[in-house]
Formats: C-alpha cells, sequence, structure tokens
C-alpha cells in the first residue's frame, strides 16, 4: 500500500503542476514573469538532460540558459526508452530538493517535512483516509502560508525561488500522461526492490540502502506536493496580478488612441466654422 499511496501521490503533484503550467501559460509572455520562472526553467532542463543520460539516452538538443523553451530533445531505444517516461517526472524530484537547500539557507522558515498521507487499504475505507490525511496536509500548508511572517523580504525571495522551482518541475497537461507512467514505473520498481532485497532468516529486513532510497523517495515526494501548492498559491497571484496590468495597460492606451483620434475631427469643426 506505502507504493501505491507513492504513486497517487506523485500523481498528484502532476495534477497540480498542470493547474499550474495552465494558470500561468498567459502570463509566461510577460518579461518580468519570465525572468522570475528562469531558475526553475533552468534547473528542469538540468535534470532532464541528467535523468535521459541516466537512462543511456542520447541528448540532440539542449538549451539549458534559453528561457523560451521548457524541454530537452533527446532519442531513446530500447533500454533506454525507459527516459521517455521517467524525463518528465525527475524535474518534479529535482525541484524538491532544490525546494529544501534554499529553505534551510534562509533558515528554515517554512516546514517542509510533513508526513505524506498513508493508503491502509484499497476500499472506501482506505480512501476516505488518504483523502482526509491529504486534506489535512494541503489545509496545514495553506495555514501556514496565511500565518507567516510577510514583513521579511527574505520571506519574499524565497517564496519566489519556490513559486519558480514549481513552475519549472511542473509539466503542461499534455506531458501529465507520459509522466504519470514514469510515477507508476517508480512505484513498481521501488516495491520490486524491497521485495527482493529482503533477507533470509528470523528477522526479514531490506538493507540499510534500500531503506534509505525508499524513505528518500518518499519524503522528496511530499516535499514535491508542499512545492506545488505553494507554487499553486503564488500562480494564482502572480496570474491575477499581471492580468490586472495588462488590462489597465491596454485601457491606457485605448485611451491615448482615442484623444489622437477625436483631435483632427475637433480641427475640422473648426476650420469648417
Amino acid at each position: 500500500m506505502e507504493f501505491m499511496a507513492l504513486f497517487i501521490w506523485l500523481s498528484l503533484c502532476l495534477v497540480m503542476g498542470a493547474m499550474i503550467h495552465s494558470v500561468m501559460a498567459s502570463a509566461l509572455s510577460n518579461r518580468l514573469v519570465k525572468l522570475l520562472a528562469a531558475p526553475g526553467m533552468i534547473l528542469r532542463k538540468f535534470t532532464m538532460t541528467l535523468a535521459a543520460l541516466v537512462c543511456g539516452a542520447t541528448v540532440t538538443k539542449v538549451r539549458i540558459y534559453e528561457l523560451s523553451s521548457r524541454d530537452i530533445e533527446f532519442k531513446a531505444e530500447g533500454a533506454a526508452s525507459i527516459a521517455k517516461v521517467l524525463v518528465p517526472l525527475l524535474p518534479l524530484f529535482g525541484g524538491a530538493v532544490a525546494v529544501v537547500a534554499i529553505n534551510s539557507m534562509f533558515g528554515s522558515p517554512f516546514k517542509l517535512d510533513y508526513p505524506p498521507p498513508a493508503l491502509a487499504a484499497l476500499d472506501p475505507g482506505g480512501l476516505r483516509g488518504f483523502l482526509h490525511g491529504t486534506w489535512l496536509l494541503l489545509s496545514g500548508v495553506v495555514r501556514q502560508a496565511a500565518q507567516s511572517d510577510w514583513g521579511s523580504f527574505n520571506l519574499y525571495v524565497l517564496s519566489a525561488l519556490i513559486f519558480s522551482l514549481a513552475l519549472g518541475a511542473c509539466a503542461p497537461m499534455e506531458g501529465v500522461k507520459e509522466a504519470m507512467l514514469g510515477a507508476a514505473l517508480l512505484a513498481v520498481s521501488l516495491a520490486l526492490l524491497s521485495s527482493v532485497s529482503v533477507g533470509s532468516g528470523p528477522i526479514r529486513t531490506s538493507p540499510a540502502w534500500v531503506v534509505t532510497t525508499r524513505t528518500f523517495i518518499v519524503s522528496t515526494s511530499g516535499v514535491a506536493f508542499v512545492m506545488m501548492v505553494y507554487g499553486m498559491l503564488a500562480a494564482l497571484v502572480v496570474g491575477m496580478t499581471v492580468r490586472i496590468y495588462e488590462l489597465a495597460t491596454r485601457t491606457r492606451g485605448g485611451r491615448k488612441q482615442t484623444r489622437k483620434g477625436t483631435a483632427p475631427a475637433e480641427d475640422e469643426k473648426r476650420l469648417a466654422a
């Protein structure tokens, strides 16, 4: 059940990421927003390149510092074909690791180590418990954001970086399918590794490196969920701000054009008189 919960957990992160991408689709044309998203975009392409190379794929095109493109191009055949589903997923983990590091650099003002909700069983009761745990975590993250000391400039910088990393980690809706397949592959592989590596004897335990790997993946997935929640909140604020700015600029431009258009008509009336 732990690995099924991991798959659902990652799927929720991917869905939230697709929502962030949808909210920010038009706002990314703004130059300031594009610069704000730059750290996350750079980390996204770096992580995707690293993941493709580790899977054995051949990277054919990558421009890490080019902000107009979000993805890389690679060729994957045979065993390296797993890169097609893992590469879209790995930026989620890269962003989560970066968020933990940046939060520590700022003195850990945000709590990130929320325990992921457990899935006791695949029945209505187990699913209700999982959804309840997810809701408690979601409400806890939102409550922490509302109660934070927003008088600190460092908190704004940290929030901007988390938003940038969340935006870089997210995938558009058309890329979520491949990323979910990667999440399923990761969960199944981790389950097989945990079951095969269990030693024999009266106390059947997995090796320390297997336990460490499993703990790291689960905890990082939890941080990724928190990152996506903060990213969604920031995306709503940034999206609304950009929209209001565009409307105000458009209205001001329309007024100037109207004034320019009425000036010749007034001159003609004076000449006619």
